[in-house]
């Protein structure tokens, strides 16, 4: 029988793989990230589906706006991911061919690729915050949703949540938050690079 990893296994392995200072405005992101991925990897219930992938590459790429050095964002994200059993190349390339098949979405596209999902998850339907975002996400990219009233948008992310069997309250609630902490994080960068040209 094998021994279950624990959190301290999964960030003793990402230091391996990522020996660098991370700056403390994302060093928060990297913990959270580690730590909730962690938890995702040993739910049964949950299954790596393209909307929690760019869900959780939504969340790496905006909360590392302006990362420093450049090269060292790909390195990152791939610690965190291989530090949990999660595949990064898989995860980016599920998350771009989503992306772009949601550029042309039609209202009865995005219908029958959620049906879809939700057919493939029927067991494995377990709820991360990433999804949330992931739907968030995927609402951007829709051409028909963009042309919409944020009333309306909101109605097709709760149809969105429904049809995959999750809570809309919650949904809301992360997606609320996601918003106002990008909003926070943008503030704190701008104050940053204020004191730095004052220097």
């Amino acid at each position: 029988m094998s021994v279950r990893a624990t959190i301290s296994d999964s960030k003793s392995d990402f230091h391996k793989e990522f020996p660098y200072v991370i700056p403390p405005i994302y060093r928060k992101l990297a913990d959270e990230l580690l730590v909730e991925l962690h938890l995702l990897s040993h739910q049964k219930n949950f299954k790596r589906d393209s909307i929690f992938a760019i869900g959780l590459k939504e969340i790496f790429i905006k909360f590392t706006n302006g990362y420093k050095p450049n090269e060292h964002i790909k390195k990152l994200f791939d610690a965190i991911c291989n530090s949990n059993g999660f595949n990064p190349v898989e995860i980016t390339n599920s998350s771009e061919e989503l992306v772009n098949k949601a550029k042309s979405f039609t209202n009865e596209d995005l219908n029958a690729y959620i049906t879809q999902v939700k057919n493939e998850n029927k067991e494995n339907n377990y709820y991360s915050r990433i999804n949330a975002i992931g739907i968030y996400k995927l609402t951007n990219e829709i051409p028909f949703i963009n042309n919409m009233k944020e009333e309306d948008v909101n109605k097709e992310i709760s149809k969105i949540s429904e049809l995959l069997g999750y809570q809309y309250s919650r949904v809301e609630k992360d997606i609320s938050m996601y918003k106002s902490n990008i909003e926070k994080m943008k503030q704190a960068l701008e104050i940053i690079a204020l004191n730095l040209t004052s220097k």
